[in-house]
């Protein structure tokens, strides 16, 4: 586990990581707005937007990074 931590400390520090995370969370909410019939409230960037929060959050990433 402390390996894969270690990864992610390292990963974390540059633009890509972010840039495939917020693709891969915009594909997850869209494909969830799909199946909720395209509902208002399951607007693909707003759900990504949460996602995307909810990771920063979890994994405590300062917001200069």
């Amino acid at each position: 586990m402390t390996n894969v931590w270690q990864l992610w400390t390292y990963l974390s520090e540059g633009p890509l990581v972010w840039l495939t995370l917020t693709l891969m969370a915009y594909l997850a909410a869209d494909r969830l707005s799909v199946l909720a019939t395209r509902a208002p409230l399951a607007n693909p960037v707003l759900l990504a937007v949460i996602m995307l929060a909810v990771t920063l959050w979890v994994t405590a990433t300062p917001y200069e990074t």
